[in-house]
């Protein structure tokens, strides 16, 4: 993976409980860590097979690994993007390396 290809600006958010102004717990998507990605679509195979289960809006973003998004998953984390929210699908360290983690996502309609 080549560094100057990771200039996008994401910012994951982590689903949690936040206290609003009048004393209030409420459940929203608070912004986790602001990061520098590579985003793609898919294409090829992976792009087909997306489609096949309606998923054609999903979208792939690179991201330098970091200790502290060792507990990134699929059901508490998203990413935003551009004013566009993605949910995330699947998480990969590549090679297990810990070195880069290819996220991908589909965007929330």
């Amino acid at each position: 993976m080549n560094p100057g290809k990771l200039n996008k600006r994401i910012t994951i958010q982590k689903y949690g409980t936040i206290t609003t102004e009048n004393n209030f717990d409420e459940e929203a998507w608070i912004d986790f860590k602001a990061v520098w990605a590579s985003v793609n679509n898919l294409w090829g195979k992976e792009f087909y097979a997306a489609k096949a289960v309606n998923a054609e809006n999903t979208v792939e973003f690179i991201i330098r690994y970091s200790k502290d998004l060792e507990v990134l998953n699929s059901k508490e984390y998203r990413i935003k993007w551009q004013g566009r929210k993605f949910d995330i699908t699947f998480i990969d360290n590549i090679k297990y390396e810990n070195k880069w983690l290819k996220i991908k996502a589909i965007e929330r309609l």
